[in-house]
């Protein structure tokens, strides 16, 4: 009895590990993202990353803010729904200064830190707001805020992209606000996309496994 062993198995493994490891995405730079879309019947805004404030300016500390969204005056924070001790930061800038044409909304929910975003002050572009005693470029976790009821129209919203970028070299950073339109799906996030392609690679993995064959002919003899 003779065991043959394919040669395609070496070969598929060896190139799961080249695509892996070509695929995987650099690691990103400090930056926030904000992504709102539709749950059921409500809004939910999620934020997660960290802030370097060292390219930016104190604006005003020891501020109390809670969770709310105000399209039209281009501010969001996440967070607390109680007044929650705050720093803002100005500096940034931005493509636009709005982000829809809805009014003030308060948030029903909300968890994690507080962190924000507010374009009100047009001639520096913006501020930031993040926990009173922030450490700059700390991990803030993830922080919600939820619209119980609400839609995307509702809000006043305009489904898209929007991103306010600030520093340079080390200190280069970002804060991004990805409005999800009814039927759309969330742009998986740099860490995101590494999970799944690790995911693939396991899965490319598994199946350049050596498969054994067992030849027999009619004889019933094995070769």
């Amino acid at each position: 009895m003779a065991l043959k062993r394919p040669m395609a198995g070496a070969a598929a493994l060896g190139a799961a590990m080249l695509i892996g490891c070509g695929l995987c995405p650099p690691r990103a730079e400090a930056a926030y993202v904000i992504t709102i879309e539709q749950v059921g019947s409500d809004v939910v805004a999620t934020g997660s990353g960290s802030i370097d404030f060292d390219a930016l300016a104190l604006y005003q500390n020891d501020e109390l803010g809670s969770s709310l969204l105000e399209a039209s005056g281009g501010a969001i924070i996440v967070g607390p729904t109680t007044d929650t001790d705050d720093t803002f930061y100005s500096g940034i800038t931005g493509p636009a200064v709005t982000f829809g044409t809805g009014g003030e909304f308060l948030a029903d929910s909300g968890s994690g830190a507080i962190v924000g975003l507010g374009t009100f002050d047009e001639t520096s572009g913006g501020v930031v707001a993040v926990p009173l005693d922030y450490v700059s470029g700390a991990a803030l976790g993830t922080s919600t805020a939820t619209f119980a009821g609400a839609t995307i129209a509702s809000l006043g919203l305009t489904p898209g992209s929007y991103q306010w970028t600030w520093g340079s070299g080390p200190t280069t950073d970002t804060f991004t606000i990805d409005i999800v339109g009814v039927g759309a799906t969330a742009v998986p996030e740099p860490a995101t996309w590494a999970m799944m392609l690790l995911g693939l690679a396991g899965l490319a993995l598994a199946g350049a496994r050596p498969r054994f064959r067992v030849a027999a002919d009619r004889s019933g003899k094995f070769d």
